[in-house]
């Protein structure tokens, strides 16, 4: 299950803060990507395989815009995060891999990047 979060008085604009927790099963695999604001991430429970490194709970991970992270794996036991992110905008709008290269996915015109596996 995943959770959105908008600090400020208005849930709907592109420009304030937002905080995502991600609630991904064990062995789920988070797509490489990147965003187009910069974005912090805490582990909260659980583990989580970065490249060569396992990330526990209070390990911290972060990314400037479009720069590229991932593919991430949830742990044996799963893995709780929560995604800070400068912008609500930032949170739906993607960079990933396409048959013609890297672009632009925005999740709210429904613009689905191929490798991503949504998370029920």
């Amino acid at each position: 299950m995943t959770q959105l979060f908008v600090l400020g008085d208005e849930a709907e604009a592109s420009d304030a803060p937002a905080v995502v927790l991600l609630d991904m099963p064990p062995g789920y695999v988070l797509f490489r990507h990147a965003h187009i604001c910069h974005r912090f991430e805490v582990v909260v429970k659980g583990s989580m395989r970065a490249g060569d490194r396992t990330l526990g709970p209070g390990d911290v991970m972060e990314a400037k815009p479009g720069e590229w992270y991932g593919p991430h794996v949830a742990g044996p036991e799963g893995c709780t995060t929560a995604e800070v992110f400068g912008t609500l905008d930032g949170v739906f709008r993607v960079l990933a891999e396409s048959d013609d290269g890297p672009r632009e996915y925005d999740f709210r015109r429904g613009e689905v990047p191929p490798d991503y596996e949504p998370l029920l």
